[in-house]
């Protein structure tokens, strides 16, 4: 059997490794042009800011392939010839394979303002985008960030740490309302402004304006303001890495994303796709991608017992995610209610779902509980550590709110002589 796995992330080394270990004697081929070995993509920034390198954010040793028995490919792939069940790459020459995976992540999505394209113009997701925007990125220059959210945040936080001027344009009314509410926002944009970020919202751009050299010179804003700029990084979101697939007659979902079943099986016979990529059903009924690193990792694991035959269901479980906003820790676990909508109108979640919210005085430091009825259904905790796995437990055996607070440092794992958690609100839910 010739298993072969388009995309070298943590979904298609999870998926080769699976394999692997049920199946000693198939030929696995991974192919990626990005980098020779997996490594670890949410450390980049780690790498442009000189904190760690490139060979450091590699989980494996580089002997991991020829131990695991893997081949590798370092090629672009032109188009999937599912007929023939055979990949053709650019450079004209084909690999056949028994059983395909296509875990080719995602992209940023394209600046769509005039100027958005050019020198000087970047995104921050690939090993490519990093080493654009490091050749690009003079300390003492000035920076625009555009888009409010975790990459956005990121190039912000790597670009001043460089040593540039950022200036960070938001169109919502708030930073991040997707996972934020207004008194979280409000903590996090303080912390920005506490490091000297110059941050706008409710802000569109109309235009990235270049100068005679070619690279940008100002970012117009709907207002009338002109941001002065040296170097500009759109981080409006990503879009599935699928357009190598269009005309190869697999079943794409609007936006691209590639249509699976319940197993993350595609419409052509024995292709499977997995990770950001994959258009997937979640809890609550709606279709859409999971770009996200655990559930990338998660969905290689079932893709692997999928592509060797077992009957595998794929949902996703309770939600979780852990980043950080510069130095401000943020974990979040369950159902977080959110805008959805760019108008400040909250979702409307009905008058059973309440939430206790706290801010300690004077730190970067707030907990925000969610209850539906008599039990914990969410938790986002900015400013210290905590264990989400002991938060799932919680909203898995319907915990009350009661018990939650009385237990809460039980879950928190900050380093020694970190202050433990305190109720220091009325515990009476809003």
């Amino acid at each position: 059997m010739h298993y072969v796995i388009v995309g070298n992330g943590i979904c298609g080394i999870e998926a080769a490794l699976a394999l692997r270990q049920r199946d000693e004697r198939a030929r696995i081929t991974l192919v990626s042009d990005e980098h020779d070995h997996f490594f670890s993509r949410p450390a980049l920034m780690y790498v442009f800011a000189g904190q760690t390198t490139l060979r450091e954010t590699e989980p494996y040793d580089r002997n991991l392939y020829e131990r695991m028995g893997f081949e590798r490919q370092r090629k672009r792939v032109a188009t999937v010839a599912s007929p023939g069940k055979e990949l053709v790459f650019e450079d004209g020459s084909r690999l056949a394979y028994d059983k395909l995976l296509l875990a080719v992540g995602s992209k940023a999505r394209p600046a769509p303002w005039p100027g958005g394209q050019g020198p000087g113009v970047h995104a921050f997701v690939t090993l490519r985008d990093l080493e654009g925007l490091d050749r690009d990125a003079k300390k003492g220059g000035r920076a625009v960030v555009i888009g409010g959210g975790l990459i956005g945040v990121e190039a912000a936080e790597i670009l001043h740490a460089r040593g540039l001027h950022v200036t960070f344009v938001v169109r919502e009314s708030w930073y991040f309302p997707l996972a934020l509410d207004d008194k979280e926002a409000a903590l996090v944009t303080e912390h920005m402004r506490h490091h000297g970020i110059d941050v706008r919202f409710g802000v569109n751009v109309t235009d990235i304006v270049h100068g005679e050299g070619g690279g940008p010179r100002a970012v117009r804003l709907d207002k009338g303001d002109e941001v002065a700029c040296d170097v500009v990084v759109s981080a409006i979101g990503v879009v599935p890495n699928t357009g190598f697939l269009e005309g190869s007659g697999l079943a794409l979902a609007r936006g691209g994303a590639i249509e699976v079943d319940d197993g993350l099986k595609a419409s052509a016979p024995d292709v499977y796709a997995a990770g950001d990529c994959a258009n997937v059903t979640w809890a609550d009924g709606s279709r859409r991608p999971e770009q996200l690193w655990y559930t990338a990792r998660d969905q290689g694991r079932v893709v692997a017992r999928a592509m060797l035959g077992d009957e595998v269901t794929y949902r996703r479980g309770t939600w979780y995610n852990s980043a950080k906003f510069f130095d401000i820790e943020w974990t979040t676990a369950g159902w977080v209610p959110a805008l959805l909508n760019w108008d400040n109108t909250p979702l409307e979640v009905g008058a059973e779902i309440r939430s206790w919210f706290q801010r300690v005085p004077g730190q970067f430091v707030s907990q925000r509980v969610v209850v539906k009825g008599d039990r914990v259904v969410g938790f986002n905790m900015l400013g210290s550590r905590w264990d989400h796995e002991v938060f799932l437990q919680w909203i898995h055996d319907r915990r009350s709110l009661d018990f939650v607070l009385a237990h809460m440092a039980e879950a928190q794992f900050d380093e020694e002589f970190t202050p433990k958690f305190r109720v220091l609100s009325p515990v009476g839910p809003r």
